[in-house]
Protein backbone atom coordinates (compact mmCIF):
# COMPACT_ATOMS: atom_id res chain seq x y z
CA UNK A 1 0.00 0.00 0.00
CA UNK A 2 1.71 3.53 -1.20
CA UNK A 3 1.41 6.19 1.02
CA UNK A 4 3.93 9.31 0.96
CA UNK A 5 4.49 10.89 4.53
CA UNK A 6 4.81 14.49 3.53
CA UNK A 7 5.59 17.16 5.50
CA UNK A 8 2.81 19.06 5.98
CA UNK A 9 0.98 19.31 2.82
CA UNK A 10 2.31 22.37 0.35
CA UNK A 11 5.00 23.57 3.14
CA UNK A 12 7.23 26.38 2.82
CA UNK A 13 6.38 27.94 -0.51
CA UNK A 14 8.11 31.50 -0.27
CA UNK A 15 9.99 31.67 3.05
CA UNK A 16 11.83 34.67 3.66
CA UNK A 17 15.39 33.51 5.31
CA UNK A 18 17.82 31.78 3.55
CA UNK A 19 20.26 33.29 2.26
CA UNK A 20 22.08 30.03 1.65
CA UNK A 21 20.55 30.24 -2.10
CA UNK A 22 20.37 27.27 -4.76
CA UNK A 23 23.36 28.26 -6.28
CA UNK A 24 25.41 27.70 -3.57
CA UNK A 25 29.10 25.83 -4.21
CA UNK A 26 28.83 21.80 -4.59
CA UNK A 27 28.45 20.01 -1.27
CA UNK A 28 31.25 18.41 -0.59
CA UNK A 29 31.00 15.19 1.98
CA UNK A 30 33.53 14.96 5.06
CA UNK A 31 33.47 11.35 4.83
CA UNK A 32 34.72 9.47 2.30
CA UNK A 33 32.34 8.30 -0.16
CA UNK A 34 31.84 5.23 -2.64
CA UNK A 35 30.18 6.24 -5.95
CA UNK A 36 27.01 4.23 -7.28
CA UNK A 37 28.75 2.73 -10.35
CA UNK A 38 31.19 0.77 -7.59
CA UNK A 39 27.92 -1.19 -5.69
CA UNK A 40 27.32 -4.31 -6.21
CA UNK A 41 24.67 -6.43 -5.38
CA UNK A 42 25.63 -8.68 -2.63
CA UNK A 43 27.73 -6.23 -1.06
CA UNK A 44 27.23 -5.87 3.16
CA UNK A 45 27.94 -2.84 5.33
CA UNK A 46 26.12 -1.01 7.53
CA UNK A 47 23.38 1.34 8.56
CA UNK A 48 23.89 4.32 11.03
CA UNK A 49 21.54 5.72 13.32
CA UNK A 50 19.93 6.59 16.56
CA UNK A 51 17.37 3.02 18.44
CA UNK A 52 17.47 5.42 21.64
CA UNK A 53 19.27 7.90 23.13
CA UNK A 54 21.70 9.89 20.72
CA UNK A 55 24.22 7.63 20.08
CA UNK A 56 23.95 6.26 16.82
CA UNK A 57 24.59 2.63 16.05
CA UNK A 58 25.61 0.04 13.30
CA UNK A 59 22.95 -2.01 11.80
CA UNK A 60 23.95 -4.33 9.12
CA UNK A 61 22.57 -4.40 5.74
CA UNK A 62 23.20 -6.36 2.37
CA UNK A 63 22.70 -4.69 -1.60
CA UNK A 64 19.94 -6.28 -3.15
CA UNK A 65 19.98 -4.59 -5.93
CA UNK A 66 20.49 -1.41 -8.21
CA UNK A 67 17.44 0.51 -9.82
CA UNK A 68 18.01 2.84 -12.58
CA UNK A 69 15.57 5.91 -12.62
CA UNK A 70 14.40 7.57 -15.37
CA UNK A 71 16.50 10.34 -16.88
CA UNK A 72 15.61 14.06 -15.73
CA UNK A 73 15.67 12.89 -12.23
CA UNK A 74 17.51 13.69 -9.36
CA UNK A 75 17.62 10.54 -8.33
CA UNK A 76 19.94 8.45 -11.36
CA UNK A 77 19.82 5.30 -9.06
CA UNK A 78 18.05 3.88 -5.85
CA UNK A 79 19.47 1.48 -4.19
CA UNK A 80 17.47 -1.70 -2.64
CA UNK A 81 19.15 -2.92 0.71
CA UNK A 82 18.41 -5.12 3.57
CA UNK A 83 18.71 -4.52 6.86
CA UNK A 84 20.20 -8.17 8.06
CA UNK A 85 20.16 -8.32 11.62
CA UNK A 86 17.23 -7.87 14.40
CA UNK A 87 16.22 -4.39 13.92
CA UNK A 88 13.79 -3.54 11.51
CA UNK A 89 12.67 0.05 9.53
CA UNK A 90 11.08 2.70 11.20
CA UNK A 91 10.14 5.98 10.27
CA UNK A 92 12.68 8.60 11.66
CA UNK A 93 15.35 6.39 10.08
CA UNK A 94 15.26 8.59 6.99
CA UNK A 95 18.70 9.90 6.09
CA UNK A 96 20.10 7.02 8.17
CA UNK A 97 24.04 7.07 6.15
CA UNK A 98 24.82 3.49 4.49
CA UNK A 99 28.41 2.18 4.45
CA UNK A 100 29.75 -0.30 2.97
CA UNK A 101 33.76 -0.73 3.42
CA UNK A 102 33.58 2.00 6.19
CA UNK A 103 32.57 4.69 2.49
CA UNK A 104 29.16 6.30 2.82
CA UNK A 105 27.07 5.54 -0.28
CA UNK A 106 23.69 7.15 0.28
CA UNK A 107 20.75 7.68 2.79
CA UNK A 108 18.13 4.97 3.94
CA UNK A 109 14.94 7.08 1.84
CA UNK A 110 12.02 4.49 1.94
CA UNK A 111 10.45 1.83 2.76
CA UNK A 112 6.45 -0.58 2.55
CA UNK A 113 3.95 -0.02 4.62
CA UNK A 114 2.55 -3.30 6.05
CA UNK A 115 5.03 -5.52 4.14
CA UNK A 116 8.87 -6.01 4.64
CA UNK A 117 10.16 -4.06 7.41
CA UNK A 118 13.91 -4.94 6.88
CA UNK A 119 14.21 -3.69 2.86
CA UNK A 120 14.42 -0.13 2.11
CA UNK A 121 15.63 1.83 -1.04
CA UNK A 122 18.50 3.95 -0.34
CA UNK A 123 19.44 7.51 -1.80
CA UNK A 124 22.82 7.48 -3.88
CA UNK A 125 25.42 9.72 -2.12
CA UNK A 126 25.76 11.56 -5.27
CA UNK A 127 21.89 12.68 -5.87
CA UNK A 128 22.09 13.75 -2.35
CA UNK A 129 25.12 16.46 -2.47
CA UNK A 130 23.47 18.04 -5.72
CA UNK A 131 20.44 19.07 -3.67
CA UNK A 132 21.99 23.03 -2.83
CA UNK A 133 22.72 23.08 -6.80
CA UNK A 134 19.76 21.41 -8.99
CA UNK A 135 16.44 22.02 -9.15
CA UNK A 136 13.48 19.64 -8.17
CA UNK A 137 12.33 17.15 -10.69
CA UNK A 138 9.33 14.75 -10.33
CA UNK A 139 9.38 11.81 -7.88
CA UNK A 140 7.83 8.80 -8.90
CA UNK A 141 8.70 6.81 -6.23
CA UNK A 142 6.07 4.47 -4.98
CA UNK A 143 7.24 3.79 -1.04
CA UNK A 144 6.72 5.08 2.31
CA UNK A 145 9.36 7.64 3.30
CA UNK A 146 10.38 6.83 6.35
CA UNK A 147 10.07 10.22 8.43
CA UNK A 148 6.98 10.67 10.47
CA UNK A 149 5.29 14.22 12.17
CA UNK A 150 5.04 14.06 15.53
CA UNK A 151 2.29 16.47 17.60
CA UNK A 152 3.03 17.39 21.18
CA UNK A 153 1.20 19.81 23.70
CA UNK A 154 -2.21 18.96 21.41
CA UNK A 155 -3.89 15.76 21.06
CA UNK A 156 -3.88 14.64 17.41
CA UNK A 157 -7.74 13.77 18.08
CA UNK A 158 -8.24 17.33 18.46
CA UNK A 159 -10.75 17.92 15.86
CA UNK A 160 -8.81 21.16 14.40
CA UNK A 161 -5.84 18.71 14.28
CA UNK A 162 -7.63 16.55 12.50
CA UNK A 163 -9.15 19.58 10.25
CA UNK A 164 -5.14 20.38 9.54
CA UNK A 165 -4.24 16.77 8.42
CA UNK A 166 -7.14 15.94 6.25
CA UNK A 167 -6.39 19.76 4.54
CA UNK A 168 -2.91 19.00 4.09
CA UNK A 169 -3.02 15.39 3.72
CA UNK A 170 -0.82 14.29 6.51
CA UNK A 171 -0.54 11.89 9.24
CA UNK A 172 0.26 12.88 12.71
CA UNK A 173 1.79 10.72 15.61
CA UNK A 174 1.25 11.76 19.33
CA UNK A 175 4.53 12.85 20.46
CA UNK A 176 5.41 12.92 24.40
CA UNK A 177 4.77 15.31 26.70
CA UNK A 178 6.73 18.83 27.12
CA UNK A 179 8.99 19.61 29.04
CA UNK A 180 8.79 23.30 30.52
CA UNK A 181 12.29 24.09 29.01
CA UNK A 182 12.20 26.11 25.82
CA UNK A 183 14.10 25.15 22.81
CA UNK A 184 17.80 26.66 23.42
CA UNK A 185 20.06 27.73 20.44
CA UNK A 186 22.82 25.23 20.50
CA UNK A 187 26.60 25.63 18.31
CA UNK A 188 27.15 21.82 18.76
CA UNK A 189 27.84 20.20 15.08
CA UNK A 190 25.23 17.56 13.61
CA UNK A 191 27.47 14.12 13.07
CA UNK A 192 26.14 11.64 10.78
CA UNK A 193 23.65 9.07 12.31
CA UNK A 194 22.53 12.24 14.43
CA UNK A 195 18.76 12.10 14.48
CA UNK A 196 17.55 15.65 13.59
CA UNK A 197 13.83 17.21 13.27
CA UNK A 198 12.82 19.92 11.32
CA UNK A 199 10.36 22.31 12.82
CA UNK A 200 7.05 23.65 11.95
CA UNK A 201 6.06 25.03 15.39
CA UNK A 202 8.08 24.96 19.25
CA UNK A 203 7.79 25.67 22.56
CA UNK A 204 4.43 24.61 24.24
CA UNK A 205 3.34 22.73 21.49
CA UNK A 206 5.60 21.24 19.17
CA UNK A 207 5.21 19.92 15.60
CA UNK A 208 7.50 18.11 13.41
CA UNK A 209 9.27 15.50 10.98
CA UNK A 210 12.08 13.12 12.71
CA UNK A 211 14.75 11.67 10.02
CA UNK A 212 18.20 11.59 10.37
CA UNK A 213 21.42 13.15 9.02
CA UNK A 214 23.46 11.78 6.30
CA UNK A 215 26.70 13.67 6.07
CA UNK A 216 28.26 17.01 7.01
CA UNK A 217 30.88 19.44 4.83
CA UNK A 218 33.78 21.44 6.26
CA UNK A 219 31.98 24.60 5.68
CA UNK A 220 29.54 23.67 7.64
CA UNK A 221 26.58 22.48 5.77
CA UNK A 222 24.70 18.96 6.52
CA UNK A 223 22.22 16.37 4.27
CA UNK A 224 19.43 14.74 5.72
CA UNK A 225 16.10 12.40 5.00
CA UNK A 226 17.28 11.14 1.84
CA UNK A 227 14.08 12.76 0.11
CA UNK A 228 12.29 15.63 0.14
CA UNK A 229 9.13 17.24 2.20
CA UNK A 230 7.46 18.54 -0.47
CA UNK A 231 10.15 19.76 -3.38
CA UNK A 232 9.44 23.65 -2.00
CA UNK A 233 13.19 24.24 -3.15
CA UNK A 234 15.11 27.38 -1.15
CA UNK A 235 13.12 27.37 2.21
CA UNK A 236 13.96 27.95 6.28
CA UNK A 237 12.76 26.34 9.14
CA UNK A 238 14.55 25.15 12.18
CA UNK A 239 17.17 22.10 12.72
CA UNK A 240 16.87 20.77 15.84
CA UNK A 241 19.63 18.15 17.46
CA UNK A 242 16.77 15.08 18.82
CA UNK A 243 16.48 12.62 21.28
CA UNK A 244 15.11 9.21 20.69
CA UNK A 245 13.30 7.67 23.45
CA UNK A 246 12.02 4.31 21.90
CA UNK A 247 11.15 3.05 18.23
CA UNK A 248 7.24 2.31 18.41
CA UNK A 249 6.06 -1.15 16.78
CA UNK A 250 3.15 -0.74 14.51
CA UNK A 251 2.37 -3.27 11.86
CA UNK A 252 1.74 -0.54 9.73
CA UNK A 253 5.38 1.14 10.02
CA UNK A 254 7.26 1.38 13.39
CA UNK A 255 7.87 5.23 14.32
CA UNK A 256 10.72 6.43 16.92
CA UNK A 257 9.60 8.48 19.17
CA UNK A 258 11.45 11.21 19.73
CA UNK A 259 12.00 14.67 21.52
CA UNK A 260 14.02 18.27 19.81
CA UNK A 261 16.25 19.33 22.74
CA UNK A 262 18.27 22.27 20.99
CA UNK A 263 17.95 24.21 17.46
CA UNK A 264 21.37 23.41 15.84
CA UNK A 265 21.04 24.78 12.69
CA UNK A 266 18.63 25.35 9.94
CA UNK A 267 16.98 23.27 6.52
CA UNK A 268 18.21 25.47 3.64
CA UNK A 269 17.05 22.93 0.88
CA UNK A 270 14.24 20.75 0.26
CA UNK A 271 14.37 18.76 -2.60
CA UNK A 272 13.56 15.26 -4.39
CA UNK A 273 16.95 13.78 -3.19
CA UNK A 274 16.56 15.08 0.28
CA UNK A 275 16.76 17.93 2.21
CA UNK A 276 19.89 20.40 3.73
CA UNK A 277 20.88 23.20 5.57
CA UNK A 278 23.55 24.79 7.36
CA UNK A 279 24.34 24.46 11.09
CA UNK A 280 24.81 27.30 13.42
CA UNK A 281 22.16 29.34 11.06
CA UNK A 282 18.89 30.09 12.99
CA UNK A 283 15.73 31.01 11.12
CA UNK A 284 13.23 33.78 11.85
CA UNK A 285 10.11 32.64 13.64
CA UNK A 286 6.47 33.81 14.18
CA UNK A 287 5.90 34.47 18.04
CA UNK A 288 2.81 33.31 19.47
CA UNK A 289 0.53 33.47 22.76
CA UNK A 290 -2.67 32.18 23.93
CA UNK A 291 -4.59 33.42 26.93
CA UNK A 292 -7.55 32.04 27.85
CA UNK A 293 -9.70 33.05 30.50
CA UNK A 294 -12.82 30.44 31.40
CA UNK A 295 -15.29 32.71 33.09
CA UNK A 296 -17.23 30.09 34.19
CA UNK A 297 -14.64 28.39 35.98
CA UNK A 298 -12.77 31.40 36.90
CA UNK A 299 -9.48 29.88 35.50
CA UNK A 300 -7.00 30.69 33.36
CA UNK A 301 -4.36 29.38 30.76
CA UNK A 302 -1.66 30.67 29.10
CA UNK A 303 0.12 29.04 26.04
CA UNK A 304 3.16 30.36 24.42
CA UNK A 305 4.93 29.09 20.84
CA UNK A 306 6.86 29.90 17.86
CA UNK A 307 5.58 28.84 14.25
CA UNK A 308 8.08 29.00 11.31
CA UNK A 309 8.64 32.72 9.34
CA UNK A 310 5.97 31.40 6.19
CA UNK A 311 3.44 34.09 5.17
CA UNK A 312 1.70 31.52 3.29
CA UNK A 313 1.54 28.09 5.01
CA UNK A 314 1.96 30.10 9.01
CA UNK A 315 -1.20 31.72 8.38
CA UNK A 316 -3.71 28.36 8.73
CA UNK A 317 -0.92 26.83 11.12
CA UNK A 318 -1.33 29.59 13.58
CA UNK A 319 -5.33 29.60 13.54
CA UNK A 320 -5.58 26.46 13.78
CA UNK A 321 -3.02 25.95 16.94
CA UNK A 322 -4.73 28.80 18.19
CA UNK A 323 -8.38 26.86 17.79
CA UNK A 324 -6.91 23.53 19.40
CA UNK A 325 -5.30 25.18 22.14
CA UNK A 326 -8.30 27.00 22.98
CA UNK A 327 -10.05 23.68 23.18
CA UNK A 328 -8.07 21.58 25.31
CA UNK A 329 -8.15 24.79 27.59
CA UNK A 330 -11.89 25.21 27.68
CA UNK A 331 -12.10 21.22 27.85
CA UNK A 332 -15.43 21.46 25.97
CA UNK A 333 -16.71 22.45 22.20
CA UNK A 334 -20.18 23.55 21.27
CA UNK A 335 -22.75 26.97 22.37
CA UNK A 336 -20.90 30.16 23.93
CA UNK A 337 -20.09 33.23 23.70
CA UNK A 338 -16.41 34.86 23.70
CA UNK A 339 -14.29 38.07 23.24
CA UNK A 340 -11.36 37.97 21.42
CA UNK A 341 -8.82 40.15 21.36
CA UNK A 342 -6.19 39.89 18.92
CA UNK A 343 -2.93 41.59 19.30
CA UNK A 344 -0.63 41.91 16.02
CA UNK A 345 3.77 42.95 16.40
CA UNK A 346 5.49 43.62 13.46
CA UNK A 347 8.24 44.76 11.47
CA UNK A 348 5.60 47.38 9.52
CA UNK A 349 3.64 48.41 12.60
CA UNK A 350 6.18 48.94 15.47
CA UNK A 351 3.63 49.90 17.36
CA UNK A 352 1.46 47.37 17.60
CA UNK A 353 -2.35 46.70 16.92
CA UNK A 354 -5.33 45.27 18.12
CA UNK A 355 -9.06 44.54 17.68
CA UNK A 356 -11.74 42.88 20.47
CA UNK A 357 -14.83 41.48 19.33
CA UNK A 358 -17.58 39.35 21.03
CA UNK A 359 -18.87 36.22 19.28
CA UNK A 360 -22.08 34.03 20.23
CA UNK A 361 -22.61 30.46 18.50
CA UNK A 362 -25.52 28.55 19.82
CA UNK A 363 -23.49 25.48 17.88
CA UNK A 364 -19.69 26.14 17.49
CA UNK A 365 -18.13 28.94 19.25
CA UNK A 366 -14.78 28.35 18.64
CA UNK A 367 -15.03 28.15 14.73
CA UNK A 368 -17.15 30.91 14.68
CA UNK A 369 -15.28 33.01 16.60
CA UNK A 370 -11.88 32.49 15.46
CA UNK A 371 -13.06 33.71 11.76
CA UNK A 372 -12.65 36.68 11.98
CA UNK A 373 -9.01 36.35 13.66
CA UNK A 374 -8.09 33.93 10.81
CA UNK A 375 -9.50 37.06 8.05
CA UNK A 376 -7.16 39.41 9.25
CA UNK A 377 -4.16 37.14 10.04
CA UNK A 378 -4.51 36.28 6.49
CA UNK A 379 -4.87 39.34 5.20
CA UNK A 380 -1.93 41.00 7.60
CA UNK A 381 0.88 37.95 6.24
CA UNK A 382 0.50 37.99 2.81
CA UNK A 383 -0.71 41.92 2.18
CA UNK A 384 1.74 43.14 -0.90
CA UNK A 385 2.94 46.57 0.58
CA UNK A 386 5.22 45.64 3.29
CA UNK A 387 7.74 43.05 4.54
CA UNK A 388 5.99 41.72 7.89
CA UNK A 389 8.73 39.71 9.76
CA UNK A 390 9.48 39.25 12.62
CA UNK A 391 5.81 38.72 13.34
CA UNK A 392 3.72 38.47 16.72
CA UNK A 393 0.38 37.92 17.74
CA UNK A 394 -1.48 37.30 21.08
CA UNK A 395 -4.55 36.24 21.50
CA UNK A 396 -6.88 36.91 24.56
CA UNK A 397 -9.81 35.13 25.34
CA UNK A 398 -12.96 35.20 27.48
CA UNK A 399 -15.39 32.28 27.44
CA UNK A 400 -18.61 31.36 29.12
CA UNK A 401 -21.41 28.55 28.44
CA UNK A 402 -23.99 31.17 28.68
CA UNK A 403 -25.61 33.31 25.82
CA UNK A 404 -24.03 36.71 26.61
CA UNK A 405 -26.44 38.27 24.50
CA UNK A 406 -28.68 41.59 24.44
CA UNK A 407 -31.41 41.71 21.82
CA UNK A 408 -32.91 44.67 20.64
CA UNK A 409 -36.52 44.73 21.87
CA UNK A 410 -37.82 48.60 21.06
CA UNK A 411 -37.13 51.94 20.32
CA UNK A 412 -38.59 54.57 21.49
CA UNK A 413 -38.22 58.27 20.41
CA UNK A 414 -38.71 61.97 22.19
CA UNK A 415 -40.27 62.90 19.13
CA UNK A 416 -41.16 61.93 15.61
CA UNK A 417 -40.98 65.18 14.26
CA UNK A 418 -38.17 67.39 13.47
CA UNK A 419 -36.92 70.27 11.88
CA UNK A 420 -33.35 70.11 10.47
CA UNK A 421 -30.33 71.10 12.93
CA UNK A 422 -33.16 69.41 15.94
CA UNK A 423 -31.72 66.80 18.43
CA UNK A 424 -33.75 64.01 18.54
CA UNK A 425 -33.99 61.81 22.20
CA UNK A 426 -33.84 57.92 21.98
CA UNK A 427 -34.24 55.36 24.76
CA UNK A 428 -33.45 52.00 23.49
CA UNK A 429 -34.39 49.05 25.17
CA UNK A 430 -32.38 46.04 25.73
CA UNK A 431 -32.56 42.68 26.95
CA UNK A 432 -30.01 40.36 28.63
CA UNK A 433 -31.00 36.32 27.89
CA UNK A 434 -33.62 35.73 30.68
CA UNK A 435 -32.38 39.22 32.17
CA UNK A 436 -34.98 42.28 32.95
CA UNK A 437 -34.65 44.69 30.10
CA UNK A 438 -32.43 47.73 30.54
CA UNK A 439 -32.67 51.50 28.73
CA UNK A 440 -30.28 53.17 27.14
CA UNK A 441 -30.48 56.80 26.14
CA UNK A 442 -28.97 58.86 23.20
CA UNK A 443 -29.49 61.78 21.28
CA UNK A 444 -28.75 62.45 17.84
CA UNK A 445 -28.98 65.66 15.63
CA UNK A 446 -30.86 66.35 12.22
CA UNK A 447 -28.17 67.62 9.84
CA UNK A 448 -28.54 71.20 9.02
CA UNK A 449 -29.10 70.42 5.40
CA UNK A 450 -31.52 67.33 5.43
CA UNK A 451 -34.22 67.52 3.14
CA UNK A 452 -37.59 67.76 3.88
CA UNK A 453 -39.62 64.22 4.18
CA UNK A 454 -38.80 61.52 6.01
CA UNK A 455 -35.83 60.34 7.69
CA UNK A 456 -35.13 56.72 8.91
CA UNK A 457 -33.53 55.50 12.73
CA UNK A 458 -31.64 52.27 12.22
CA UNK A 459 -30.97 50.82 15.83
CA UNK A 460 -28.93 47.21 15.48
CA UNK A 461 -26.46 45.28 16.34
CA UNK A 462 -23.21 45.08 14.27
CA UNK A 463 -23.32 42.16 13.19
CA UNK A 464 -26.38 42.76 11.60
CA UNK A 465 -25.96 44.54 8.43
CA UNK A 466 -22.94 46.11 8.91
CA UNK A 467 -21.47 49.52 7.47
CA UNK A 468 -19.12 48.39 4.41
CA UNK A 469 -16.41 50.29 2.71
CA UNK A 470 -18.96 51.60 0.00
CA UNK A 471 -15.84 53.55 -1.51
CA UNK A 472 -13.49 50.39 -2.07
CA UNK A 473 -16.36 48.07 -3.04
CA UNK A 474 -17.45 50.22 -5.86
CA UNK A 475 -13.66 51.39 -7.33
CA UNK A 476 -13.59 54.92 -6.11
CA UNK A 477 -10.97 53.71 -3.38
CA UNK A 478 -8.57 51.12 -2.94
CA UNK A 479 -6.69 49.79 0.27
CA UNK A 480 -2.87 51.39 -0.52
CA UNK A 481 -0.76 50.06 2.51
CA UNK A 482 -0.45 47.98 5.51
CA UNK A 483 -1.87 50.93 7.59
CA UNK A 484 -4.76 51.69 6.33
CA UNK A 485 -5.38 48.04 5.76
CA UNK A 486 -5.28 47.97 9.45
CA UNK A 487 -7.06 51.03 9.73
CA UNK A 488 -10.06 50.07 8.10
CA UNK A 489 -9.92 46.39 9.89
CA UNK A 490 -10.53 48.12 12.80
CA UNK A 491 -12.88 50.67 11.47
CA UNK A 492 -15.35 47.87 11.12
CA UNK A 493 -18.35 47.00 13.08
CA UNK A 494 -17.61 44.97 15.94
CA UNK A 495 -20.44 42.27 17.23
CA UNK A 496 -20.78 44.11 20.72
CA UNK A 497 -21.68 47.09 19.35
CA UNK A 498 -25.33 49.32 19.64
CA UNK A 499 -25.00 50.81 16.28
CA UNK A 500 -27.74 53.83 15.91
CA UNK A 501 -27.49 55.33 12.14
CA UNK A 502 -29.85 58.13 11.07
CA UNK A 503 -30.26 57.74 6.99
CA UNK A 504 -31.41 61.23 5.66
CA UNK A 505 -32.35 62.57 2.29
CA UNK A 506 -29.77 65.80 1.60
CA UNK A 507 -28.47 64.95 -1.80
CA UNK A 508 -30.19 63.14 -4.99
CA UNK A 509 -32.57 61.45 -3.79
CA UNK A 510 -32.09 58.31 -5.96
CA UNK A 511 -28.53 58.28 -5.00
CA UNK A 512 -29.62 58.33 -1.07
CA UNK A 513 -32.02 55.68 -1.10
CA UNK A 514 -29.61 53.22 -3.41
CA UNK A 515 -26.89 54.16 -0.60
CA UNK A 516 -29.40 53.56 2.22
CA UNK A 517 -29.92 50.00 0.79
CA UNK A 518 -25.74 49.13 0.13
CA UNK A 519 -26.41 49.42 -3.49
CA UNK A 520 -23.68 49.88 -6.41
CA UNK A 521 -24.49 52.97 -7.21
CA UNK A 522 -24.21 54.38 -11.00
CA UNK A 523 -23.00 58.00 -11.04
CA UNK A 524 -22.49 60.19 -14.81
CA UNK A 525 -19.86 62.12 -12.87
CA UNK A 526 -17.36 62.49 -10.33
CA UNK A 527 -19.57 65.28 -8.57
CA UNK A 528 -22.14 63.33 -8.28
CA UNK A 529 -20.99 60.96 -5.52
CA UNK A 530 -21.91 61.03 -2.18
CA UNK A 531 -19.71 61.45 0.98
CA UNK A 532 -19.37 57.62 1.46
CA UNK A 533 -18.02 57.44 -2.09
CA UNK A 534 -15.13 59.29 -1.31
CA UNK A 535 -14.75 58.23 1.91
CA UNK A 536 -12.79 54.93 3.65
CA UNK A 537 -15.25 53.52 6.11
CA UNK A 538 -12.96 55.34 9.06
CA UNK A 539 -13.27 58.35 7.51
CA UNK A 540 -17.46 57.88 6.89
CA UNK A 541 -17.77 57.06 10.73
CA UNK A 542 -15.98 60.06 11.90
CA UNK A 543 -17.28 62.12 9.81
CA UNK A 544 -20.94 61.02 10.85
CA UNK A 545 -19.95 60.94 14.54
CA UNK A 546 -19.30 64.44 14.88
CA UNK A 547 -22.11 65.65 12.65
CA UNK A 548 -24.55 63.77 15.09
CA UNK A 549 -25.74 60.67 12.55
CA UNK A 550 -23.99 57.72 13.56
CA UNK A 551 -24.42 56.87 17.69
CA UNK A 552 -21.54 53.89 18.70
CA UNK A 553 -22.16 52.46 22.13
CA UNK A 554 -19.50 49.54 22.93
CA UNK A 555 -20.78 46.62 25.34
CA UNK A 556 -19.89 43.57 27.11
CA UNK A 557 -22.40 41.40 24.84
CA UNK A 558 -23.26 40.62 21.80
CA UNK A 559 -26.03 42.67 20.01
CA UNK A 560 -28.94 40.78 18.46
CA UNK A 561 -31.39 42.23 16.02
CA UNK A 562 -32.57 45.42 14.33
CA UNK A 563 -35.29 48.23 14.76
CA UNK A 564 -36.52 50.60 12.59
CA UNK A 565 -38.21 54.26 13.04
CA UNK A 566 -39.83 57.02 10.75
CA UNK A 567 -38.40 60.82 11.69
CA UNK A 568 -40.74 63.05 9.96
CA UNK A 569 -38.42 66.02 8.45
CA UNK A 570 -40.17 69.44 8.04
CA UNK A 571 -38.68 73.18 7.09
Amino acid sequence: MYKKFLFFGFIVMFLLLSSFSANASKFIPEQDIMPVSEIKPGMTGYMLTVLKGETPEKIPVKVISIAPQKPGRELTDEILIKLTGKTKLAQGMSGSPVYINNKLIGAVRSGWELSDHTLAFAAPIESMCRIFDTDSHENNNNSLFLSNVSISGVSINNSYMQSLANQWGINFVQGLPLSSKELALSSEKFKPGDTVSALLVWGDIEAGAVGTVTATSKDGRFLAFGHDFNKAGEVSYPAAKTYVHDIVNSLAFPFKLASPKTINGTFTQDREAGVGGKMGKYPPSISAQLIFKDLDTNTQSQYKFRVISDEFMSRELLIKIFQSLAEEAWGRKGQGTMSINLHVDGKAIPNGWSRKDIFYSDTNILKEAFEQAQAIINAYMIQPFSETMPAGFVVTIEATQKPKVMLIEDVVLSDDTAKPGDEIGIDVKLRGWRMEPVIKSFTMKIPDDASEGVCELIVRGGDTEPMGQIAVDEGWKSIDSIQRMLTEFKAADANNELILELEVDRFDETLTKAMNKKKHIKVKKESDLLPEQEEYLSETKSRRIDEGTLRIFATDYYIDGMMKRIIHIEK
